[in-house]
């Protein structure tokens, strides 16, 4: 196998298992339920959550290899406190405000009711803040760049097959996702919506609290 192609499929495969973490599950889960059962909504969340985190990881990691920077234990820590501190606003604003982020603005009487462009921004920027916590995901990608060199062209095949992962995987979690919700009523789609919002801003405060501790 070339090098080129042994540094993609690394990439690729550490990509959808860093797509599938318990924290990037629970925010895509917690804006996915706001689609009302809606399966391309749901969908589409995913998949701008994950277009945001990737480009985020992406640019932070091509920066550090071509000013040749390295990140603090310290650094990872804090980034990791935000990252929880992401997904407890993402909670609170789905439990109280969850208009805000189906809609974003008041209708008109008449006007479809379907969520607008404001959910998708907000997704995206959601996954691009919650990958500043990725650092382990950034310096798993740091040993396979610097091998041989870092500007070999092998090298950098990594950081695409990176981004593709976290696209299918996170995408495939989408899919899911609204194959499940997309068989529920209304009434209980709500509930599940105030589960999952809950659940997701109890993992935060974990988050945040065993990052705090260590």
């Amino acid at each position: 196998m070339s090098p080129i192609l042994l540094a993609f499929l690394v990439g690729l495969s550490q990509g959808l298992l860093h797509a599938v973490g318990p924290d990037h599950c629970a925010a895509m889960a917690t804006l996915g339920t706001l689609g009302g059962g809606r399966k391309r909504i749901a969908l589409a969340t995913a998949l701008r959550f994950a277009l945001g985190h990737a480009a985020m990881l992406g640019g932070i990691a091509t920066v550090c290899l071509l000013l040749g920077v390295g990140l603090s234990e310290t650094f990872e820590r804090w980034a990791e406190v935000f990252g929880g501190g992401v997904l407890v606003a993402l909670a609170v604003t789905a439990l109280l405000f969850p208009n805000s982020l189906n809609h974003g603005h008041p209708h008109l009487p008449g006007h479809s009711k379907e969520p607008h462009e404001h959910v998708h921004t907000v997704s995206t920027a959601a996954g691009a803040f919650m990958a500043i916590s990725g650092v382990r995901s950034l310096l798993l990608a740091l040993p396979p760049l610097l091998m041989g060199g870092s500007m070999s062209l092998a090298a950098w095949t990594y950081l695409p097959g990176f981004a593709l992962g976290i696209l299918v995987g996170m995408g495939a979690v989408g899919l899911l996702f609204a194959e499940g919700i997309s068989r529920m009523g209304d009434e209980l789609i709500a509930w599940v919506q105030r589960a999952v919002a809950v659940g997701s801003g109890a993992l935060g405060l974990f988050w945040i609290g065993s990052r705090l501790g260590g």
